[in-house]
Formats: C-alpha cells, sequence, structure tokens
C-alpha cells in the first residue's frame, strides 16, 4: 500500500450525516452504499459471501415494559457504526435502560448439504437476534469487541427473511470490554459505543467446512503447521503453500506474508502467514531484551486508542485505518500498543502487511486502580478469562502481534492471586507471543504496587530463582518520564507508557474547551518548534535507557482523543503536529543506540 497524504479535499457522502465536532477525511466520504464492502476475516477467506452492512431500521425501547419486537421503526441506521456516533446518521445515545432494535430483509437460499453463516464482527454489548420470530441466539451473545458467528440454516426460508437484532449495553455495572467507553465523557474516557459496531455479514458454507485454523510457523526449521478447527466428516484438511525452502522472515522492514488455500470436502479457504519468531534472550551483554527472528530489537512506538471522531469506536474505513498505520512507520515506529480495545480484523491485516509490530491489550471494565481487590473485580473475572481466550484465539494468526497485555494501570485487576492466574494462563494458552507484566502497576513480582495513589510507588521483589514469575517484563508508566525498572534476570524492562506531550491546534479540536489537556502537560509544548525541542529531548533520554538495558518504550500517543490533545495528529486526522522525517530521524538514533548495547551490527 502506498504513502498517504496529509493533507485532505473535504468530499460529503451522499446521506446527510447529524452535526458532529469533528470529521475525518474519509468520514465525510461514507455513505450508506460505500461503508465497510470488504471481506470482513483476511486470513479465512470463502467467495460466496454478502455484505449487509447499510441501512437498518431502527427502534429503541424501555428494557422494562417491551412486550416484543417492535411494531413501528424510528427511521435508518447506518450499520455497522454505534448509535451515538455521526456515521450512524442517528447519533442519539442509548441509555442503559433501553433495548436498541436493528432490523432489515435478508434473502436466503437454503439447499440440501449447504449451511448459512451469519456473522457480527462486533455487537456491545448483549445482543439476541430473530429470524422472523424465531431467536436464533441459544445463549445472548455478550462481549463488546468480539466476533460470534450463528448458523441461521434451519430458521430461514428461500427467499426475504426478516433479520431483528435486539442490544443491551448497560456500559458500566459488571461487563469487561468496556474499555474506555463512558455513559458521561471525562479526562481518558470517551464517549461510549452502543449496538452493532462491526460488520454483519453472510457467507454459504458447505456441510463440512473449516471452522478456523490456527498456524504455527517455526523459523528455525523452516517449517509451517496448521491447527484445523472443523465439522466432522469430509476427510482430511489438504493445505497448499507459497513458502520457498529459501523463505523470508516477517519484519516491520520486510513484511512478507506467504498465502496458502485449505480444502476440506467442497471447502476452500484461503488465507496467509508470516515467518517470524519472537522471544525474550539475553543479549551479548547478558541484559534481557526482547528479540524478534533471532535478533534483538528494541520496541518503539506509541499507544494507540483506535477511536474517532465521527465513527467512535469503529473506524470510518479500511483507508482511515491504514492512513493511522502508515503514518507511525512513516514517522520512524516499528510498534504499537492497541490501547484496551480489539479492532476489526481487517486492521490486523493491515498490521501484517504493512509491517507494525502490536502489543494487544485486552479490553478492560472499569477505571479504578486504587484497589484491586474489589468485589467487582473478584465478580468480572470469569467474564475477563473468557474475552482474554476469546481474543487470542481471533486474533491468533497475525505475525504483527507479539505480545500480549491483560491488565492495564490496575483497571478490572483483581488481587494477587487471580492476577498471576491470568497471566500465567496468557502465557500458557499461545506459547508464541510474550506477556507483558501489569502494565503500570499493581505488579507483585517485581514491579510496584500503587496502594496510595501515583506519588506512593511500593517496590516489590521478584520470585525466587525457579518460582513462576508469569509475566515476561516489568512495565512502567510515567508522564513525562520516561524511566525505567532496573534490568534483572526474570523480566524485560519495558516502559509502557510515558509523554503524553500537549498540543492544542485550533480548529481541529473536539471541543474548544478548558478541558482539554495532555499527560505531560502543555506549557512548553504549546507551539509547533517548542513540541518538537521537548519530544526530541524524551527521546534523547529514551535512547540512554535503550543504552542501560531498556527493551521498548510506548509513547502517548498516535492521535488526541476527545478532550485529550496529546496526539501526534489532531483527532480528525488533517493535522500530523511534528515533520515525519525529523521524527524519525530522532528515533533511528534511539534503534541505533539499542541495537550497540545488545551488540546487533
Amino acid at each position: 500500500m502506498g504513502k498517504h497524504a496529509m493533507t485532505f479535499a473535504v468530499v460529503w457522502g451522499s446521506m446527510a450525516l447529524s452535526a458532529a465536532p469533528l470529521m475525518t477525511p474519509w468520514g465525510e466520504k461514507v455513505t450508506s452504499e460505500n461503508c465497510w464492502r470488504d471481506y470482513p476475516r483476511p486470513q479465512m477467506v470463502r467467495d460466496n459471501w454478502t455484505c449487509l452492512n447499510g441501512d437498518w431500521d431502527w427502534q429503541v425501547t424501555s428494557v422494562t415494559n417491551t412486550p416484543g419486537r417492535p411494531e413501528a421503526w424510528a427511521g435508518k441506521i447506518r450499520v455497522p457504526f454505534a448509535i451515538e456516533s455521526a456515521l450512524s446518521g442517528v447519533e442519539r445515545k442509548l441509555e442503559p435502560d433501553e433495548f436498541l432494535w436493528y432490523t432489515r430483509t435478508i434473502d436466503c437460499a437454503p439447499a440440501p448439504g449447504k449451511r448459512i453463516l451469519l456473522h457480527f464482527e462486533a455487537v456491545d454489548f448483549r445482543a439476541m437476534v430473530f429470524v422472523g420470530h424465531r431467536e436464533v441466539t441459544d445463549v445472548p451473545h455478550e462481549g463488546g469487541q468480539l466476533p460470534f458467528t450463528l448458523d441461521i440454516t434451519d430458521y430461514v426460508k428461500p427467499g426475504a427473511n426478516e433479520l431483528t437484532v435486539c442490544v443491551w449495553d448497560p456500559t458500566d455495572d459488571f461487563i469487561n470490554s468496556r474499555g474506555k467507553q463512558s455513559l458521561v465523557p471525562h479526562g481518558c474516557f470517551y464517549t461510549r459505543s452502543s449496538g452493532i459496531v462491526g460488520s454483519v455479514w453472510m457467507e454459504t458454507v458447505p456441510e463440512q467446512h473449516i471452522r478456523s485454523y490456527k498456524v504455527y510457523t517455526d523459523i528455525d526449521k523452516g517449517t509451517v503447521r496448521f491447527e484445523f478447527d472443523k465439522v466432522e466428516g469430509a476427510g482430511e484438511v489438504k493445505v497448499t503453500t507459497d513458502l520457498p525452502n529459501n523463505f523470508t522472515c516477517w519484519t516491520p522492514e520486510n513484511p512478507q506474508l506467504y498465502s496458502f488455500t485449505a480444502t476440506y470436502g467442497e471447502d476452500v479457504v484461503k488465507g496467509y502467514f508470516g515467518m517470524r519468531k519472537f522471544e525474550k534472550r539475553k543479549d551479548a551483554n547478558g541484559v534481557l531484551r526482547f528479540f524478534l527472528n533471532n535478533k534483538p530489537v528494541f520496541l518503539l512506538g506509541t499507544l494507540d486508542q483506535g477511536w474517532w471522531p465521527d465513527g467512535l469506536l469503529t473506524p470510518p474505513s479500511e483507508e482511515a485505518m491504514a492512513f493511522d498505520i502508515q503514518t507511525l512507520k512513516d514517522c520512524g515506529y516499528n510498534m504499537m500498543r492497541k490501547h484496551i480495545k480489539v479492532e476489526p480484523r481487517r486492521y490486523y491485516y493491515l498490521c501484517d502487511k504493512l509491517g507494525l509490530l502490536l502489543i494487544q491489550d485486552l479490553p478492560s471494565g472499569t477505571d479504578s486502580w486504587k484497589d484491586p481487590i474489589l468485589a467487582d473485580t473478584v465478580k468480572r473475572y470469569q467474564l475477563q478469562r473468557a474475552e482474554m481466550k476469546g481474543m487470542m484465539d481471533v486474533l491468533f494468526n497475525s505475525p504483527a502481534i507479539v505480545m500480549w497485555n491483560p491488565y492495564n494501570e490496575g483497571w478490572s485487576q483483581p488481587g494477587e492471586f487471580l492476577t498471576h492466574a491470568m497471566l500465567d494462563f496468557t502465557r500458557r494458552y499461545d506459547a508464541t507471543r510474550l506477556v507483558n507484566g501489569p502494565s503500570g502497576c499493581w505488579d507483585w513480582e517485581g514491579g510496584e504496587l500503587l496502594p496510595f495513589g501515583w506519588s506512593k510507588r511500593v517496590k516489590t521483589a521478584h520470585k525466587p530463582a525457579g518460582e513462576c514469575e508469569a509475566a515476561d517484563t516489568v512495565d512502567y508508566h510515567l508522564y513525562r518520564g520516561p524511566t525505567m525498572f532496573p534490568v534483572n534476570d526474570r523480566r524485560i524492562s519495558f516502559l509502557g507508557e510515558f509523554g503524553g506531550l500537549g498540543h492544542p491546534v485550533t480548529g481541529h479540536l473536539w471541543r474548544e474547551a478548558k478541558e482539554n489537556w495532555g499527560y505531560g502537560g502543555i506549557e512548553d509544548t504549546k507551539t509547533r518548534g517548542g513540541l518538537a525541542q521537548t519530544y526530541a529531548k524524551l527521546m534523547d533520554e529514551v535512547g540512554a535507557l535503550a543504552e542501560k538495558g531498556l527493551g521498548g518504550a510506548v509513547y502517548t500517543q498516535t492521535t488526541d482523543v476527545e478532550f485529550e490533545i496529546n496526539g501526534l495528529l489532531t483527532y480528525d486526522r488533517k493535522v500530523l503536529k511534528f515533520d515525519p522525517a525529523a521524527l524519525r530521524a530522532v528515533h533511528e538514533r534511539v534503534l541505533r543506540r539499542a541495537a550497540a548495547a545488545a551488540g546487533r551490527p
């Protein structure tokens, strides 16, 4: 994919939109006819599919006195955008005591030996699905950011069928996949996203078909192995790939991907994989560092919230997602920390294709970090584990993802025992990646506890030799920073968040308000020159820490988000606050210093 321009023409779509504080260049072009038309699952592609995005009818009813499906509809809503978003065409807040209903007609052609699958990429939070008056969800689906599939073969008739979805989204309460959504946006918590927030699509498959697969690559042996989950009865799965004997390893500099075709009876799916290996290992000087394909690598990237002023949690288009990723590469970053959000599956395809390493957070349920043994964190633990497992299953085959991050700053984090159990489960379930230690605080295994607030840091000791420390990193957060935990023999020293330099750009703010802020303040970064100078100084300090053994650093952040003005880009993506060539030069110096310290030529 080529470079993306930094300036844009304003072109409005054919459908009138509700007034919005900001629109991105891609959001301005969205229509009900063109929204999200690419195949939603790039790593397992079939030919016979139908996109169901676009205009649906919608209605809101009370959760207490609703007798059933509405008889009258309020108007049209554009799927897959949240009802609160401008791109939905509605821009209405859904209350916790309301049901949100969707309906549309689908055309089906049931046939002997075939199954009709209905896919939802994301529905926030609880979804019940009906064909006609028959519910096809045996158990309502819960979880706001992961895909799910329903077999509707036995519920549909030839021709037109009425598809209805009923959604309930309390946002607060017991749910885990809330992330940074809030009923009342403030600080670093943003406008909620309710309802269908990911693509909806159908496909027809043979009775015996492949449900999913996992791919395991071994660069040392030059092999690739597939494990298929399939409906039994059609023999073995046959796989053909274009992997040569002299294969190229996947790296951010050269993101080589190889394609494959899997045939299972009449079922044929196509996908891709990358030959890559990620691990922790001691460098030539005996310091634990990250290694990519048997070579030390310093992870340098941004905290990425993945929010949009027009689509909220749903990006306006694939081109919009590609722009964010390519901008980071143009600025010389090799990594992104995807912060408390799961993106559409096409997003990870773009990271795989364009070449950007990913640290993937689990979406959290609360913003409470002061007491990790509150009763609600224990109550939420079952759903938390289920969503962690589900996220790893969905994203397992992406070579770009190199580390999982279950906990951020104590949010939704239970006590010491359950925290260790989650981290240990994550490492056992996916041995191909590393596990980030509790990111920012509440680390009982060589990190820090913060029982009285950020100013009262309490250091903890590492476990004795031979006793399990479940994470692979010890993760510090400090604004402005930078800083690091001491080098140790158990876990890589990592700077999970720092920076946050505030810089307002008039005309590109979510609100012109005194609430606008940056983690690192704005007094010395109000001007573009001051911002560049302060950033370069921070990165020079990061380079010095890399020479002392720091394994990676995450700068806050890719874009402004609502009242936060600490992005490289404005929230509407129309202004890059830095010269990308200057940033690239600054980052190259950091990476050279880190490589030299690790003994890498």
